[in-house]
């Protein structure tokens, strides 16, 4: 008599939340993502129907898309919402934006849009889905700082700031989640070419014009720490050299060589 086992599908792999989804490291993430077969939703503010249709060319994985505002808290609880109704478990936070120049100048509502999305919106959403996967007992969030996080940095104080707070808050929730089931992964990258320095208008700084990463190189190492449950990723060997630099310079030594990168043709300090 011949004896029949039942043979399971294998489990999917758990679907995922990108904010900043659309372009730069955020679209190389969810592609990655994408192409090892989890689900994506892509969030953005915009050209989400287009991220949508390019990863859709390129993986079997099903690929959606939620236009919103990030920067405003309806933005925040729609994205949590729609989260919930999907049962994500894991969520990429890395919408962002840079705004350059002396803090004097620069418009006041353009530093005080930088807040709002680089560290309010993750605040917010974390604290929204979190009591969710806490309960699962499972979940992945992965929160995109940068090697700005590392120093002070004139000429672009609100980002570097910000920067700093992810850096804090992702190891702070780490901390506290330890035994939950749920792990936070901080990533910082290096400069990497994407729209960033074109939007900030640092195209002919320093770090403008210097060598950098490509979003592939920087997400494929993101997505292997998030994964992984790893507490922070520093992709490629410029942020390393930059973090490790940040470790022994005294802060005022810090702020100069930092600061260097940030203004167009300065000498090096």
């Amino acid at each position: 008599m011949t004896e029949h086992v039942r043979q399971h599908p294998p489990a999917r792999p758990p679907a995922a939340l990108v904010t900043g989804g659309s372009s730069g490291i955020g679209f190389a993430i969810a592609r990655e993502l994408a192409q090892r077969g989890h689900d994506v939703l892509v969030v953005a503010e915009r050209d989400v129907d287009g991220a949508v249709r390019r990863l859709g060319q390129h993986t079997a994985a099903r690929v959606t898309g939620l236009e919103v505002d990030l920067a405003s808290p309806a933005g925040v609880v729609e994205a949590a919402a729609r989260a919930r109704d999907l049962h994500l478990r894991m969520f990429v936070l890395n919408a962002g934006v840079g705004v350059h120049g002396p803090f004097l100048h620069t418009p006041l509502e353009d530093e005080l849009r930088l807040v709002d999305l680089n560290v309010r919106s993750v605040v917010h959403l974390a604290h929204l889905v979190l009591p969710d996967l806490v309960a699962a007992r499972s979940g992945r969030i992965l929160l995109t700082s940068s090697i700005a996080a590392t120093m002070p940095a004139p000429r672009f104080s609100t980002y570097a700031a910000s920067k700093a707070f992810l850096r804090s808050f992702g190891w702070s929730l780490r901390g506290e989640l330890t035994g939950t089931g749920v792990t936070v992964t901080t990533v910082l990258p290096s400069g990497t070419r994407t729209p960033f320095f074109r939007a900030a208008e640092m195209e002919d700084t320093h770090i403008g014009r210097a060598p950098k990463s490509t979003p592939a190189v920087v997400a494929r190492q993101a997505v292997d720490g998030l994964l992984a449950g790893r507490a922070e990723v520093v992709p490629g060997l410029q942020a390393k050299a930059m973090v490790a630099i940040a470790s022994v310079l005294p802060q005022r030594a810090r702020t100069a060589f930092h600061g260097w990168f940030y203004v167009p043709g300065a000498p090096p300090p």
